[in-house]
Order: C-alpha cells, then sequence, then structure tokens
C-alpha cells in the first residue's frame, strides 16, 4: 500500500495501480473516502492505522472505488448512486448496508469537519467532501483531469457546468482527485469550465474500453490541460467531428 500524507492527518492511498483512496483522521472518529478495487484488504489496513472508529464514504458508484465496500459492516453514499451500488453486488454476490450521503451533510471528526457537496456530472450521484476551514477538497473522479461523462450514471453537460460553477466558489486551495497521485490546484477546476466553451468534439484515436459511442475533447489554457471524454448520447451525432 502507498501511501503520501497531504495534510496533516490526511493519507492518499494507492489501493492498485492510479486507483486511491483517502483517509482522514480526526481526533474522535476517521473517515475513509472509497475503497478501490477491493483487491486490498483496506478494513484490515484502516484498523491498524487509526485509534479511533471509522466512517466509510463513497464519491460515487463505480466499481474500482466501491469495490472493497463487502470488507466493512455498512457505507455512505449518494442515493442517486444506489442503482450502481446495487448492480455491483449482484455481479459479485457481495451486499453491504447503505446509509445516505447527501449534499449539505456533514461529519464532525474531532478537530475537523468534513461537509459533503454535491459534484453531479461524472455520475449523478457523485458527490466531494470539503474539509471546512482547511482548503482542501476530496473530489472522487469528479473533477479527474480527465473526466469522464459516459452512460446512463452520467449527467448531462448543462448539470456538469452548474457543478464546475458551484465548486469555483468553495472555499479551497487545493483538491485530490481518484486517479491522481497528488494534489491538484483549484484553478484547473476553471480550466474545465472554460473547456465547455470551447469543446470541439472528435472520435478519440484509441477509444479503449469506451468504443466508438464516445467523443473527445481536449483543450489547453496556461499550461494546465483539460480533456472530457463524453458519451455520444449526451451531446447528440451532429455534434461530434467526423
Amino acid at each position: 500500500m502507498n501511501r503520501t500524507e497531504v495534510l496533516p492527518g490526511v493519507w492518499h492511498l494507492e489501493e492498485d495501480y492510479r486507483v486511491y483512496c483517502t483517509l482522514v483522521q480526526g481526533e474522535t472518529l476517521a473517515l475513509l473516502w472509497d475503497t478501490g478495487q477491493g483487491r486490498t484488504d483496506l478494513a484490515a489496513y484502516v484498523a491498524q492505522q487509526v485509534p479511533t472508529p471509522c466512517l466509510v464514504l463513497n464519491s460515487h458508484g463505480h466499481s474500482d472505488h466501491i469495490g472493497g465496500n463487502f470488507r466493512f459492516p455498512q457505507v455512505y453514499a449518494h442515493r442517486g448512486d444506489w442503482p450502481l451500488l446495487a448492480a455491483y453486488a449482484r455481479l459479485t454476490g457481495r451486499e453491504t448496508p447503505v446509509c445516505p450521503l447527501e449534499p449539505g451533510q456533514s461529519f464532525a471528526l474531532g478537530g475537523r469537519r468534513a461537509e459533503v457537496i454535491s459534484l453531479a456530472g461524472h455520475t449523478k450521484g457523485s458527490v466531494g467532501l470539503l474539509l471546512a476551514g482547511e482548503g482542501f477538497f476530496l473530489a472522487g473522479d469528479g473533477l479527474n483531469q480527465t473526466l469522464l461523462l459516459l452512460g446512463a450514471e452520467a449527467a448531462p453537460l448543462s448539470q456538469l457546468r452548474q457543478t464546475l460553477e458551484a465548486v469555483l466558489r468553495l472555499p479551497f486551495a487545493h483538491y485530490l482527485s481518484s486517479h491522481a497521485p497528488h494534489p491538484l490546484p483549484k484553478a484547473q477546476v476553471a480550466v474545465h469550465l472554460h473547456h465547455l466553451d470551447q469543446l470541439r468534439l472528435e472520435d478519440p484515436s484509441r477509444p479503449g474500453p469506451y468504443g466508438p459511442r464516445v467523443c473527445r475533447s481536449q483543450y489547453r489554457e496556461q499550461g494546465s490541460r483539460s480533456v472530457l471524454l463524453i458519451d455520444r448520447g449526451l451531446v447528440g451525432e451532429e455534434n461530434c467531428l467526423p
């Protein structure tokens, strides 16, 4: 398990190659943000690392972030992604009780507080965690440098725009995404927002596992880069370049 302490008591954990979870320790309570693909026994690892009880929260419902849920007695997730959790439980035969995780909800950890923020876009139920007063944000896949809006679980581009605008108003300077090893500057969010005004959608040169349903757009701004992979159904075939 590779881990990096990004703030005092906040560790970014590489559960599998380029798949990260985050462990936040307060004085009386800890919080595990995502459970990875389930290849590592995170429950045992957390039990060795933290001296307090630990809550488990899912940033969204994709399998590479909920795969280890079965190792814990319960998890929190946004209701918008409960169908994804249920589908994964049917596929694996591993079901974990799920508690609702709603924007505006907060968790007092003792000496620090985590506030739930909507990040609808990547999925309709994507959420982030603002570490109040610490200038730091946990974003899951909602603000990756490459944003994916694929499948029925993705929100439309109009919702992504609303999400990015709201995030820019939040009081933080840096954030963690679930597929990047180090914190990213808040300015990356603005780059994504500006990208939405400069979309140039085309077929990706290597569509990978997403197949022909994907359009790709790239945007650069003052040394920063934003990439969007978008389901054709969210933008319409006529908006994709031949």
